[in-house]
């Protein structure tokens, strides 16, 4: 039986998971820790409502990922008074760290660590056994819905770090609203309506059927990493000696960049997943790799790539933890009040 071919490109061949198993691995473990901390988080703000309840569950201050606008309102903060945020620091200690790795490994945040990018992966799989592929946007509507990401995260920028001074950042920080931003956060997904039921459905069939659906047209998170990435040393850069032009590494691309006719992928859309890596038939042929510095390049493959980025996680929490400025400065007291009064505070 014939295999199709479009383009020198084996079918058969997209339908398998090109992902690198050392990217699935810390996908998976930092997926681990994220339902650990919400599962933490739950007993928490369970042991905090419940007036039978004998013991006090500590909080984990890595719920604090999911407050990126608190954690933007930290910085601006942080860079205008030189008061690093103790309600939420955890928030602008992850936040400083994605923009770091971005700056350093592209945009490996969002493709490596962020349990969105792996949801949505997950999602876009689910769409290929179904339908044998994904769907691609024509390009007339690709580059416009592109452009939302950036203009969210421009209305974020200009009302937060242009426009907020300092001082009401630094207020904002202190307000009950933003105490408990994380508990409300819960609450809003413990007790949704009909509105946000139908918008988080059509997102994920959005998401089966267009890969990276979220990531690529609508994340203002991901737009900033995007933006930051540009400047990363490290590229996918493609030996043209060497390369056979089968079109593989093109194909397997969740951003659909023409990687197979760049010299060095450039794109803000590059996450750093080095799927087209794994994929190259030839060895040397595509590297992830630094620019050339007396003739010689540091190159990361998948593997040296997951030790990096675990070990630059890690440690930086860790740093944090042990010059505190990760856990929050809110005592069980200040908890005791305002989480059970949670639904009455509004922004």
């Amino acid at each position: 039986m014939s295999v199709k071919k479009h383009k020198g490109i084996d079918f058969k061949f997209l339908k398998k998971d090109r992902a690198p198993i050392e990217r699935r691995a810390v996908q998976l473990l930092f997926v681990l820790v994220i339902l650990y901390i919400g599962i933490q988080f739950m007993g928490f703000v369970n042991s905090y409502t419940d007036p039978n309840a004998t013991v006090l569950i500590s909080r984990p201050a890595g719920v604090e990922a999911f407050l990126p606008i608190s954690a933007l309102v930290a910085l601006k903060s942080w860079l205008v008074t030189g008061i690093f945020d103790t309600v939420h620091p955890a928030g602008l200690v992850i936040l400083l760290l994605a923009m770091a790795l971005s700056l350093v490994f592209k945009r490996s945040f969002c493709s490596w660590v962020c349990p969105i990018g792996t949801l949505s992966e997950g999602l876009a799989v689910v769409g290929r056994k179904l339908f044998g592929k994904n769907f691609v946007m024509p390009r007339w509507l690709d580059y416009p819905m592109r452009s939302i990401k950036y203009i969210l995260l421009s209305f974020f920028i200009v009302f937060i770090l242009i426009f907020m001074d300092g001082a009401n950042a630094y207020g904002f920080l202190q307000t009950p609203y933003n105490m408990i931003a994380d508990v409300k956060m819960l609450d809003f997904f413990k007790n949704m309506t009909g509105v946000g039921i139908t918008v988080i459905v059509v997102l994920i069939l959005l998401s089966v059927l267009f890969q990276n659906f979220w990531c690529r047209y609508l994340c203002p998170y991901g737009a900033l990493m995007s933006l930051l990435s540009i400047l990363s040393p490290w590229k996918i850069r493609r030996n043209a000696d060497t390369c056979i032009s089968c079109q593989k590494c093109t194909a397997v691309c969740p951003n659909q960049l023409k990687v197979a006719e760049a010299k060095n992928v450039w794109s803000p859309e590059c996450s750093g997943c080095l799927n087209c890596v794994k994929s190259c038939p030839v060895k040397g042929t595509l590297e992830f790799s630094s620019p050339a510095t007396h003739g010689k390049r540091f190159i990361f493959d998948p593997k040296r790539a997951a030790i990096a980025i675990i070990l630059i996680w890690f440690m930086v929490v860790g740093l944090a933890k042990l010059t505190g400025h990760w856990e929050t400065s809110i005592p069980p007291e200040m908890y005791k009040i305002l989480i059970p009064q949670a639904s009455q505070f509004n922004h």
